[in-house]
């Protein structure tokens, strides 16, 4: 490693085993012959697009598929060590087949050492995007550092795969992850790659405890440069990975320092103080990632990418709260409006705010402001509705249980209020249904208007009437009840026909002593049959405005024959059948199907 900051060329020296350079050496006698800086039979080579640590990258042309491919080489005055190297880092991206990883097509050899044929990658560096807001926009992030926590999860699930195949990478940093042109994410450089697993270990280094500086000191591991007794392994990727994260966070990596000692005493310090402007739940994160002691860390960097998803998702959840407060003050200002603001307004907002803290909370169970909010929003609406409609309130009690007991023993209270009403009223109902006994009151009253009727003419066409013979038959007619009541046993159930019925015995009752109170005070009995339709007018009448308007006919029936009789005495039979009839007719006409309520 430099002890100041170099370029590309200058890059801090690596580690390299007798194990790879034995590779580089086992290999060069297997490599075609390729002319340097020429067309070759497979490639036609093209201008330099850029430099790394291990060597020059140059655009080619594969011949036999008519694709553009980028090839890597040697410096020329590259060591068998970085010939080895480059060889290391083909072998371990051939291996490692993920989207991630940049496939390496061919291995060549040219007079200059080994050439790498591999997928031509266009595109930028993180290290250039990752400050690029623009960018972060475009890719439809609400910030930089939303952008910037979505490409380090993707870099993370590389190197948990790279892991799981027993490679671990040992130089993450932004400058070696390439951004594709459509947001694909590839990490770069696995030259210093070493082994975890048997397998791996016949190719490369083993990891193990650190003999060599490698990497990239502004942001090594404690056990990179020694700090720490412990081997290297995948916690090493992970601090790696920490040291990332701090710089998205912050704008630099945790050991930034001028020279290589002050680079060293940064990293022995581990793990580097949090600025305060950093979000508490990410320092916490990197706090951890960036511990000393591999023990204190995650314990794995799957462990790594899950704390970062869980922050993403909280500051997604924090996002939408926010909104959701906007629509919850306005739902506030709408409740308080005079009579409970507009209904339809209240219902909107409130449906706003519902499916908006919902939805933060699933993004974040433990987001307390978006369970408040869930709660008031509720609250709100349930208090404009217990003064208006407490069923309304009973029904939103049951989406949100979660309420202040005093509230949801108000609701409780009105609701069972409301109920009692509610069955009072339907009980009430049922009372005064004309429905219920129609029959049997429509067949009682067509036999009580022909009885009537034919009274009229009993004394012309039977025996002669007397006091006492009409005050009888008015009894006699009282048996028509029980006929009705045999029909229809639920006709008694209701206030109307009761109230009906008993003004009809009262009549009859009434009729008969109004006869015998005749007889007595020496009434003559055409006299008597003119008040007695008098009295059935008076009585008609009183149905008609307290029980059945429809009834009015009738009624008018009794006082035009009442009207008719005083003038014509002679004419009171007919009359008297005419009005009673008039009461067959009324029935029958109002009461062929179930009634109306009747306006009282």
């Amino acid at each position: 490693m430099a002890d100041e900051p170099s370029n590309a060329r200058n890059a801090p020296p690596t580690c390299a085993t007798d194990k790879t350079v034995a590779l580089a050496e086992a290999r060069r006698g297997d490599l075609p012959s390729l002319a340097p800086h020429s067309s070759m039979s497979a490639l036609a080579v093209g201008e330099v697009i850029g430099e790394g640590g291990m060597g020059i990258v140059r655009s080619a042309v594969q011949r036999s598929l008519e694709r553009v491919v980028a090839i890597k080489t040697t410096f020329p005055d590259a060591s068998a060590d970085d010939a080895a190297r480059m060889l290391q880092e083909a072998w371990v991206t051939g291996f490692l087949e993920h989207p991630g990883v940049v496939p390496v097509h061919d291995i060549l050899r040219s007079d200059d050492g080994p050439v790498v044929v591999m997928r031509r990658i266009r595109g930028a560096t993180w290290e250039d995007k990752r400050i690029d807001e623009e960018w972060a926009r475009d890719q439809g992030a609400r910030d930089l550092l939303e952008q910037n926590l979505r490409i380090f999860v993707r870099v993370c699930e590389i190197v948990e795969f790279a892991h799981a195949k027993g490679v671990m990478h040992r130089d993450i940093k932004p400058a070696n992850v390439m951004i594709g042109a459509y947001g694909e994410v590839y990490l770069l450089d696995w030259g210093l790659a070493l082994a975890l697993s048997d397998e791996t270990a016949e190719r490369l280094p083993r990891a193990g405890p650190s003999r060599d500086l490698a990497g990239t000191l502004a942001y090594a591991a404690p056990e990179m440069v020694a700090a720490v007794d412990a081997p290297l392994a995948e916690h090493t990727d992970e601090y790696l990975l920490g040291a990332v994260l701090f710089e998205l966070a912050t704008g630099g990596p945790p050991h930034a320092e001028p020279t290589v000692t002050r680079m060293l005493e940064s990293i022995a310090a581990s793990p580097p103080s949090i600025p305060a402007g950093m979000p508490a739940r990410l320092g916490a994160i990197c706090t951890r990632a960036l511990a000393k002691e591999p023990a204190a860390r995650h314990g794995g960097v799957a462990a790594l990418r899950t704390e970062v998803l869980a922050f993403l998702r909280l500051r997604d959840s924090e996002h939408v709260v926010a909104q959701a407060t906007l629509a919850l003050e306005a739902l506030r200002a709408e409740c308080a409006a005079p009579h409970g603001g507009v209904r339809r307004r209240v219902y909107d907002l409130y449906g706003e705010c519902r499916f908006a803290f919902r939805e933060a909370l699933h993004m974040w169970p433990e987001n307390e402001t978006a369970r408040r909010g869930l709660l008031t929003s509720a609250t709100l609406v349930i208090e404009r509705e217990l003064a208006r409609d407490p069923r309304v309130a009973a029904a939103l009690l049951e989406e949100t249980p979660e309420l202040a007991p005093e509230l949801v023993a108000r609701v409780e209270r009105a609701a069972a209020v409301e109920q009692d009403e509610r069955e009072g009223l339907s009980r009430l109902a049922r009372t005064h249904d004309q429905s219920t006994g129609l029959d049997a009151r429509r067949i009682f009253f067509v036999l009580l208007g022909l009885s009537w009727t034919a009274s009229q003419f009993a004394d012309r066409f039977g025996a002669p009437m007397t006091h006492m013979r009409f005050a009888v038959s008015s009894l006699c007619e009282l048996p028509l009840l029980g006929v009705a009541w045999m029909i229809s046993r639920d006709m008694m159930k209701t206030l109307f026909n009761r109230r009906l019925l008993a003004t009809v015995v009262l009549l009859l009752i009434a009729q008969s002593a109004f006869f015998f109170s005749a007889l007595l005070l020496g009434v003559e009995l055409a006299g008597a049959r003119v008040l007695q339709l008098g009295l059935w007018a008076t009585v008609s009448s009183c149905v008609t405005v307290l029980l059945e308007r429809r009834f009015w006919p009738m009624s008018l029936a009794f006082a035009l024959a009442l009207a008719v009789t005083v003038r014509w005495p002679e004419l009171r039979a007919i009359s008297g059948a005419l009005s009673s009839f008039a009461v067959t007719v009324n029935v029958v006409a109002i009461w062929r199907r179930s009634p109306r309520p009747s306006k009282r």
